[in-house]
């Protein structure tokens, strides 16, 4: 690794000091390696969270609107050879501080769509990316987040273009020997990207022969978290959601919603959110894929709330359902996040209700209203609708959502077309959508394709 510019994101938050061994192995390799390795602590650094605006596409294309250490970040990534993530696997994940990172990777890439391994994706809009090696910590073993772990650093890979990358999952009380084994061969060693039907086979499923214990009481109190961090525009996550509820709401369930971004980034609001997560015996998490997994504010909240429950007895165990959208047509590329959601239910004693997965997202809905003329031009979702209205009636039941809805979810929206038909017509309507709202804000055809980082490109 002689003279190769390496990036290395710490990812820890307050209270891992303990993995700071581990860190400090990780920087020994670097140095007798002779690498110039530039060390990001992002606990320490104040920057922005992604909202999701698209500013770094439409308006100063290849940049982030937000001028703070965010967009220094993103450069340094793009320039590296080699970044690291390095973090304490979360539910099969990564710490919400490392998410806040990658989030504002956006511009990175281009609006535009095309296929890569025969899925969807955005076009890259730099000729090189960096290999991306992912290291994360836990102190309990646990196989099943270590791979969804690992799944997550190859999808993150694949979607920005990595020559090559490779992850690692250790346990800290491991001794350092171990341990400095682990890292030497991660930092070589290529694994293989994990496409679709590794994706497909991680949708995670109700474990429908557990027993559970009786639903305190329904219809019940249900709660709403949004995890779109949208500020200025309606979320097609909150049109879900709101959907459902008011299914609840008329089957005779207590309802409230809460919106992540006004309540996890402010002391009151936090307070707020921890009431609310006590009153309610059902949660409904819906969010938008951001960068293969959830968005930092969700990952943020999984954090708050397993922290809130390890401090206090629940004698009824709350539900959690999940139901999450992408941009791209493949409701599957969902499965990784509902998957790190399924985990979190079971690593807080939660019962998992299941997950939705739907694909097309702000192509089907754009935080548009499911029905009425607004949504003239726009694709018919009359599949969606009919899948959340099974979703909702279970889960008013006190039920699990069975898989109807699922299958139901996942439909190609226009009727009768072949699936591999709708991702041509996606990408040709996706792309074109892109073109006028750019012109609105003086950016014509080829500054679209700018790359303000590629001046030191490798």
């Amino acid at each position: 690794m002689l003279n190769r510019k390496i990036v290395l994101l710490d990812g820890r938050g307050t209270g891992d000091e303990d993995l700071s061994p581990v860190l400090d192995i990780i920087m020994n390799e670097l140095e007798v390696s002779g690498a110039a390795a530039q060390l990001f602590p992002l606990r320490e650094i104040k920057m922005g969270s992604c909202i999701g605006c698209f500013g770094c596409w439409l308006k100063t294309p290849g940049i982030c609107l937000e001028p703070d250490a965010g967009r220094d970040m993103a450069q340094a990534v793009v320039q590296s050879d080699l970044t690291i993530l390095f973090t304490p696997v979360t539910f099969g994940g990564y710490s919400s501080e490392i998410k806040k990172s990658q989030d504002r990777w956006l511009p990175l890439i281009l609006p535009d769509f095309g296929i890569y391994h025969g899925e969807v994706h955005h076009l890259p809009r730099y000729s090189q990316y960096p290999r991306l090696v992912g290291i994360g910590i836990q102190r309990q073993p646990n196989k099943e987040e270590a791979n969804l772990f690992k799944m997550l650093v190859g999808r993150n890979a694949l979607n920005f273009y990595a020559p090559t990358y490779a992850a690692e999952v250790v346990l800290s009380t491991d001794a350092p020997d171990r341990i400095r084994q682990q890292i030497q061969a991660v930092l070589v060693r290529n694994d293989n990207f994990p496409l679709s039907q590794t994706i497909r086979e991680l949708l995670p499923t109700t474990e429908m022969a557990k027993v559970h214990p009786p639903i305190e009481r329904v219809p019940g109190r249900a709660l709403l978290l949004v995890g779109s961090p949208k500020v200025k525009s309606p979320s097609t996550s909150a049109v879900l959601g709101g959907y459902v509820l008011n299914q609840l709401k008329q089957r005779g369930w207590e309802t409230e919603s809460l919106t992540l971004r006004g309540n996890l980034l402010k002391e009151h609001g936090l307070a707020e959110f921890c009431t609310a997560i006590d009153r309610t015996n059902l949660i409904l998490l819906v969010f938008p894929l951001y960068i293969d997994s959830l968005p930092f504010l969700v990952m943020k909240s999984l954090e708050v709330m397993a922290e809130h429950f390890s401090n206090c007895s629940e004698k009824n165990p709350k539900r959690l359902f999940a139901l999450a959208n992408n941009g791209f047509p493949e409701a599957y590329q969902n499965a990784l996040a509902l998957a790190i959601c399924q985990r979190f239910a079971i690593d807080t004693n939660m019962i998992w209700l299941g997950g939705l997965a739907m694909g097309a997202g702000e192509a089907l809905f754009g935080g548009l209203p499911i029905e009425g003329t607004e949504r003239a031009g726009r694709p018919p979702v009359k599949h969606i609708m009919q899948a959340l209205d099974v979703a909702s009636a279970a889960l008013g039941n006190g039920q699990i959502v069975p898989p109807e809805a699922t299958k139901l979810m996942a439909k190609t929206p226009i009727p009768f077309m072949p699936f591999r038909l709708w991702q041509w017509l996606f990408i040709k309507m996706a792309n074109q959508h892109w073109r006028p709202l750019a012109a609105a804000n003086q950016v014509g055809e080829q500054e679209l394709f700018a790359q303000p980082y590629a001046e030191v490109e490798k």
